[in-house]
């Protein structure tokens, strides 16, 4: 088991491989945290539910979920505080394989750009302009995982006409939609219930075509609201067989609506549980999972 924090953060290059690859599945694991909507504002509700993975499958733990009150100290560097991962700092909401919750109504003073309680920091933006609210799920046999909630708070360090016009034209993220995957060996379409072992596969998730969004950023430098696109991420999952990559996926600029990762399919025949999981770059989420049957 292991602990897991899950970013909205896109990284697309390839890790170097030291070991046990993160796309295979060989305990109970979570793969991610999901809310529905991905952002909202403070004292708002949201539906958050998890991927859970396991040699067996997919599987729905009756985790134990709370929302992380306690913000980041001036001593800590990282995006959920020592306490919250230490399970303190937390307001336990429920526990079951789902959860509908509520962002506290300071939310934007602990995780954002407002002025928070004495002793800790306002947060600094990322990259895409936002602050997230941390989800925690303790589940049985795999550990803590943290999900992070997208924040709609207040312009900072903006004039007020900026300001304004930022609020009247962000557009609130919307979880990512996939397709149906798709397999091709040298080629040819083959069914996921009739991969022939041993052979090399080539996966192609797809999306459609709204999930990429169009959103503002406020640009410190030039003091104007510039546009920026989403890019999108897969990552790769199995209980068997060897993926070509972890994680592929798309940056802004490009418009294409799918990508290919390839997978070398166990020699002999089996059952082989699959998921894939796509991520925006501002948090969004949807996954899928598959059985591949693999003939002899």
């Amino acid at each position: 088991m292991r602990s897991l924090l899950l970013l909205p953060l896109l990284w697309l290059a390839c890790a170097p491989d030291l070991g046990t690859r993160d796309s295979l599945v060989t305990g109970t694991e979570v793969l991610t945290v999901r809310g529905e909507p991905p952002e909202v504002g403070a004292g708002q509700s949201a539906h958050f539910d998890l991927l859970v993975a396991s040699p067996g499958g997919t599987v729905a733990p009756a985790a134990l979920w709370g929302i992380c009150t306690s913000p980041e100290s001036l001593s800590d560097d990282e995006i959920v505080s020592s306490a919250c991962v230490q399970g303190g700092g937390t307001q336990t909401v429920a526990s079951g394989p789902s959860v509908d919750a509520m962002v506290p109504g300071n939310a934007c003073s602990l995780f954002g750009p407002d002025p928070p309680p004495g002793g800790y920091r306002p947060r600094s933006p990322d990259t895409t302009g936002g602050y997230y609210q941390p989800i925690r799920a303790q589940v049985p046999h795999a550990g803590v995982a943290f999900g992070l909630e997208r924040l709609t708070c207040d312009l900072a360090n903006a004039p007020a006409a900026i300001a304004h016009q930022y609020a009247t034209t962000y557009t609130l993220n919307r979880n990512p939609k996939l397709l149906p995957l798709t397999a091709t060996v040298d080629g040819s379409t083959v069914a996921l219930g009739a991969i022939p072992g041993g052979r090399h596969v080539v996966f192609e998730a797809a999306w459609n075509a709204s999930s990429a969004e169009t959103y503002v950023v406020f640009d410190l430098a030039s003091q104007t609201l510039v546009s920026q696109r989403e890019a999108l991420r897969v990552s790769w999952y199995a209980t068997d067989g060897v993926f070509d990559s972890d994680k592929t996926g798309r940056d802004s600029g490009d418009h294409a609506t799918t990508t290919d990762d390839g997978w070398t399919a166990p020699s002999g025949a089996t059952t082989v549980h699959l998921w894939i999981v796509l991520r925006d770059s501002r948090g969004g989420i949807d996954f899928a999972s598959e059985e591949v049957h693999v003939t002899q």
